[in-house]
C-alpha cells in the first residue's frame, strides 16, 4: 500500500509540472506582452467615386500609400492598436500633426478621424495610445488648380 501511494504521489507531482498553473499561464501572457511591441494598424475609407456605379458599403484599404481619387482633400482614416500578436488593444488613441497649416484630423481622438489637406505641402499625422504608436506621412502637390495627396504609413 506505501508503494501505491508513493507512486500516486510521485505521478501527481510529474502531472502537476506539466500543467501551468492559472497564474504561470498568467504570468507568461504578461511577459509576452511585455515583450511584443504594440502597434498601430491604418486602414482608409476608398473615395466612392474608385468604387464604381453600385454601392456596396463602405470599403477601407490598408496600402503602404494610399492616394485616393484626384481633387480629395479629405480622407476618412481608422486606426487601431494591436499587440505583437495582432490582437486588438482597447485604447482611446490621440491624433496630433506636426503642421496645422498643411494637414488638419478632425476629431483629435478616436479610432476614426478625417484627415483634410489645406494646401501643399508635407507634414506627419502622430497617433498614440499607452505604448503604441504609429505616424501618416502626408504629402499635397499642387498641379494644374488640383491637389494631389498621398498618404504613407
Amino acid at each position: 500500500m506505501r508503494r501505491d501511494a508513493a507512486a500516486l504521489t510521485l505521478l501527481l507531482s510529474v502531472l502537476m509540472l506539466a500543467v501551468p498553473s492559472q497564474s504561470a499561464a498568467g504570468d507568461e501572457k504578461a511577459a509576452l506582452t511585455a515583450v511584443s511591441p504594440a502597434t498601430i494598424t491604418f486602414s482608409f475609407k476608398l473615395d466612392p467615386r474608385l468604387a464604381g456605379p453600385t454601392y456596396g458599403g463602405e470599403r477601407w484599404v490598408s496600402p503602404r500609400t494610399y492616394t485616393g481619387a484626384s481633387a480629395q482633400d479629405t480622407v476618412e482614416a481608422k486606426a487601431l492598436a494591436v499587440d505583437g500578436k495582432g490582437t486588438p488593444l482597447r485604447t482611446n488613441l490621440e491624433w496630433t500633426v506636426s503642421d496645422n497649416e498643411v494637414v488638419t484630423v478632425s476629431p483629435p481622438r478616436g479610432e476614426r478621424v478625417k484627415i483634410t489637406t489645406k494646401r501643399a505641402g508635407e507634414s506627419t499625422v502622430t497617433v498614440k495610445s499607452g505604448p503604441a504608436s504609429g505616424k501618416l506621412n502626408v504629402k499635397a502637390v499642387q498641379a494644374n488648380g488640383i491637389l494631389y495627396v498621398s498618404i504613407s504609413q
